[in-house]
């Protein structure tokens, strides 16, 4: 074989083999790319598979959203016409209470309050309590609650209940705002008078039917001490009223503050354990924050020559269920056995009157002198006195004034008149110089006597406003001449000894008195604020107190030295 044949031939040999090998590979991953291709066919059926599964969850899940944001909607409307029946609806104040056991320390039970009208919140705490930061529960018909413009939540939010409070109930549209006023007990007995249908005693001197109800032991509420009782009550001139705190709530509201009233009865009832009357009068003492005057001036009529002294009882008044602070229930002068025992055919006069009647002119007395009782004399019976008083001014005025037989004492009670006078005086009463309430009485074919004692809300210095020194009775009209009679005289130098002998008894009625009424006091201003004027570098109402008692026995015992030096150098 030829050389160039046989490379020729070796080399397609080669080549042949090459390629057998080429193909197998080929071969085998034309196999391998079947086989993956499967695979990826498999893959794919079953993504697709997957893919119509998500699919169909997904039109599954779209439904259910689409669902919830129709329901979403639906509830966003009811939530619309809610809040907007919300801004609708009138903002009331449903109830409001005061439960023990969120003021643990301060209550000893619970405490409900009661919604008077639209406009106020009484509460009475039933146990002595200085503190009254307190937690209110309550309920309403509105948005929101504030006190004092601070949002409120019932049953948690504590506040300062010891002065009154504006509780606003809020709505989008309204604000309606209630007086809260909290008081707690005193110690002093409780009156409570409701008019009927608990109308406002609008009218001066005109009665509303009502009931009384008294209470003179709160604590035990036992039925002994509970009176009950119809009655008729008249608000005294003149009545004033206030609106409240419109500065804050824009109220043009006028509420009655604290006036003064007179109470009536058809029948003799008892009030307090006294003896049986018809009528007392009850007084709100604006002008005697010591609210210790009158008392002290009975407390001295009770040691005099006096035939009887009015008596009197200080209280916490409760009017158509709303607290209206410290009064002094006080009888009426009226003729009977357990008060002016002067007989049915007997009189009761007043110079300077509060209540009208039928009235008898004289020279000297610059005021007419009404006729107390009987309510309507007779022509005779008016006659029979309108006489005897005019007589007695006459004989008093006469050149013969100082004769016991012809004179002044054949008209008028010496004892009484001295008595009278030196009770007055010592107080240094502006209306005992004939001025206003001066009360005599007068038994037929008697003497015209000096008393009751009545209306002494502005002396003992009046908080020492007025001078311990100078006198104001004895320079008065009738009194005057009297001091023109050496008997008169002598009599008053002696009777006043035995007043100022007992100056320290009377001081110990005052301390006696004043610790009585140390809650009444703090009660009372926080109802009406009567010591802001007078608070300066002192805040505590108890201190201020204190020391307005203090001044007024400082003021007493300097009185009764100045009077004691001016009657030992009289003749």
């Amino acid at each position: 074989m030829n050389m160039k044949y046989f490379i020729l031939f070796v080399v397609t040999a080669f080549c042949l083999s090459a390629c057998k090998t080429d193909l197998t590979d080929i071969e085998k991953r034309i196999d391998e790319v079947e086989k993956q291709g499967k695979e990826l066919e498999e893959a794919n059926k079953k993504l697709q598979e997957e893919s119509e599964r998500l699919k169909q969850q997904g039109n599954e899940i779209s439904a259910e959203a689409q669902k919830r944001r129709e329901e979403n909607e639906k509830i966003q409307q009811r939530l619309k016409e809610l809040g907007d029946s919300l801004n609708t609806v009138e903002p009331i104040l449903l109830s409001m209470e005061f439960v023990a056991a969120d003021n643990p320390l301060q209550l000893v039970e619970n405490t409900p309050c009661i919604i008077i009208g639209d406009s106020v919140v009484e509460c009475r705490i039933l146990n002595i309590t200085d503190d009254k930061e307190l937690i209110p529960r309550f309920t309403f018909q509105g948005s929101v609650v504030t006190i004092n413009g601070v949002e409120a939540e019932s049953g948690v939010t504590r506040f300062d209940f010891s002065g009154p409070v504006v509780l606003s109930v809020i709505t989008a549209k309204d604000i309606k705002d209630y007086h809260v006023y909290v008081n707690s007990y005193t110690g002093l007995p409780s009156v409570w008078l409701d008019t009927n249908s608990h109308v406002t005693v609008t009218n001066e001197n005109q009665y509303y039917g009502g009931k009384i109800k008294v209470i003179n032991n709160l604590a035990t509420n036992a039925t002994s001490n509970v009176t009950q009782a119809n009655v008729k009550i008249m608000g005294l001139s003149p009545l004033r009223w206030y609106r409240p705190d419109y500065t804050a709530t824009n109220s043009t509201e006028m509420l009655p503050a604290k006036n003064a009233y007179m109470l009536r009865f058809n029948n003799n009832v008892s009030l307090f354990s006294d003896p049986v009357g018809q009528s007392w009068k009850v007084n709100p003492d604006n002008n005697d924050l010591s609210f210790l005057h009158d008392q002290t001036a009975y407390d001295m009529g009770r040691i005099s020559n006096l035939d009887y002294t009015p008596r009197s009882h200080h209280v916490d008044l409760f009017i158509n269920s709303r607290y209206f602070g410290t009064y002094v229930v006080t009888e009426r002068p009226e003729i009977s056995e357990g008060r002016v025992n002067i007989g049915n055919d007997g009189f009761i006069l007043c110079v300077g009157s509060d209540e009208s009647g039928q009235t008898i002119y004289t020279n000297y007395l610059g005021q007419p002198v009404t006729i107390l009782a009987p309510a309507t004399p007779s022509e005779s019976a008016y006659s029979y006195v309108a006489s005897f008083v005019i007589a007695a001014e006459t004989a008093l005025f006469s050149d013969f004034f100082t004769d016991t037989n012809s004179g002044w004492q054949r008209y008028m009670d010496i004892d009484s008149f001295v008595d009278w006078y030196l009770i007055n005086e010592i107080a240094k009463n502006p209306f005992g110089a004939f001025a206003k309430n001066c009360v005599m009485n007068l038994q037929k074919e008697g003497k015209l006597k000096m008393g009751p004692l009545l209306d002494f809300e502005e002396a003992f210095g009046n908080g020492s406003q007025t001078s311990a020194t100078g006198f104001v009775i004895k320079d008065a009209s009738w009194f005057a001449r009297l001091f023109q009679d050496p008997a008169f005289v002598a009599k008053v130098k002696e009777r006043f000894a035995y007043f100022y002998d007992h100056r320290m008894d009377i001081i110990a009625d005052i301390n006696a008195n004043a610790q009585y009424l140390k809650y009444a006091v703090r009660e009372n201003d926080n109802r009406w604020g009567v010591f802001d004027s007078y608070r300066g570098y002192i805040a505590d109402t108890g201190l201020l107190y204190d020391g307005l008692v203090g001044s007024m026995k400082n003021w007493l015992m300097d009185r009764m030295d100045w009077l004691k030096n001016e009657f030992d150098a009289m003749a």
